[in-house]
């Protein structure tokens, strides 16, 4: 007699259950998801860490986050993959809600009216920073907030959420500004940590800084006169950086030679801000990159190469289209084509046919990407703080039988 071959439990017999295993992994997240109400067998065996694992290894990503908002109404977050479906759709509980850019976490973060979000879209967790500022600043009278980053920390894997503050409004010859950091991993003690200021006052936009291994890398303000680095005029594109390890600033790194070397017009100022308008931070495969889109004629971006030497090199120059305005570079996936978010949607760039390809959600206000696997159950947050439920909103079953989903 022939040897007797294992089967899964799960399934009667019908399948060997290596071979119901392979069949599952190679599954779109959202079937799998939908599986796992089949039985309570199939959702133990699709909720097993090794299932997991396996399951992101072959489905490595990223998942892009779009988070979409009317004007005083509460947001909603999409996950969606490389070909435009929506996998998960969450519906957050903050008003005018805007998305913390971030490449390649396994973590969102989400800004509105009343605080910050941390969500964890796989489980639903969600930490709500404190809004109470850090007790060494309790005696500042007046909080401008100015930027907000969050991100990970290389060597142990924290993740910490960063604010600068400005606690004078006025037109004086400085503006002080103030730091605070807070690490996640902190639980129910989480608290925010005053630290020294920036060493030259930060913009506000939120294009105008980004985390790149751990180091946040912020854009100076340089439209007004006042505002100088060590006694000397803060030159245009020049950044500075704060290590999330360290907790210190490391100092002043200059931008491109196109960008720092910009000669304003006769206008003054407004040649400043024209190139401010022009300039925004990105990390791609990386590496810190700022994209300048000079005159709106063409959207370059700059790689940083080597921070000690301030070696910059352009290794794309996209050609303007109309549908490129403000555009933001997101990825550059494995074959070489860039994804961007631009006007609200999302378009896939292919650098070799200079070609582009539109897919997405339209009205998106802000973007990032997300690499975690939503099939994970394990909790993020262990903080007996202000955790907030959340609702999904999942698609029929019946849509995974689409042909496009297959």
């Amino acid at each position: 007699m022939p040897p007797k071959v294992s089967v899964a439990a799960s399934n009667d017999g019908a399948l060997p259950e290596d071979m119901l295993r392979h069949i599952l992994v190679c599954l779109p997240t959202k079937a799998v998801c939908l599986f796992r109400a089949v039985c309570q067998s199939w959702r133990s065996l699709l909720s097993d860490p090794l299932f997991v694992a396996a399951h992101k290894s072959c489905h490595p990503g990223p998942l892009i986050v779009t988070c979409n908002c009317e004007m005083f109404e509460r947001g909603t977050i999409n996950l969606l993959d490389l070909s435009g479906h929506v996998v998960k759709r969450i519906a957050t509980t903050m008003k005018d809600a805007r998305m913390v850019r971030t490449r390649r976490l396994d973590l969102i973060c989400v800004t509105g009216r009343k605080g910050c979000h941390v969500i964890n879209p796989a489980t639903g967790d969600t930490f709500a920073l404190p809004s109470r500022r850090a007790k060494e600043h309790a005696h500042v009278q007046h909080f401008f907030p100015q930027s907000f980053d969050f991100g990970q920390v290389v060597s142990t894997g924290e993740y910490k959420a960063l604010r600068c503050v400005s606690i004078d409004n006025s037109d004086h010859e400085s503006s002080p500004m103030l730091c605070e950091v807070i690490t996640l991993d902190d639980g129910r003690h989480a608290r925010w940590r005053g630290k020294q200021g920036p060493p030259a006052p930060v913009t506000s936009n939120h294009n105008r800084s980004i985390v790149v291994n751990g180091v946040v890398y912020f854009l100076l303000d340089f439209l007004y006169k006042r505002f100088t680095f060590s006694g000397a005029r803060v030159k245009p594109g020049s950044m500075a950086l704060f290590n999330l390890e360290t907790e210190e600033w490391m100092g002043i790194v200059q931008g491109p030679t196109p960008v720092r070397s910009f000669v304003k017009d006769s206008s003054g100022r407004c040649g400043y801000f024209s190139l401010y308008s022009d300039l925004s931070l990105v990390n791609l495969d990386g590496f810190l990159v700022m994209a300048h889109n000079p005159e709106g004629c063409s959207l370059d971006l700059w790689f940083l190469m080597d921070i000690e030497k301030c070696l910059w090199n352009k290794r794309y120059s996209l050609d303007f289209q109309p549908e490129n305005l403000f555009a933001q570079p997101l990825e550059i996936l494995n074959d070489g084509k860039i994804i961007l978010s631009a006007s609200g949607s999302l378009r896939l760039y292919n650098p070799i046919t200079k070609t582009y390809i539109d897919f997405g959600m339209r009205n998106s206000t802000s973007v990032g990407t997300y690499t975690g696997s939503l099939l994970s159950s394990e909790s993020t947050f262990t903080s007996e703080a202000s955790v907030i439920l959340m609702c999904f909103f999942s698609y029929q079953a019946v849509q995974f039988w689409h042909p496009q989903m297959m």
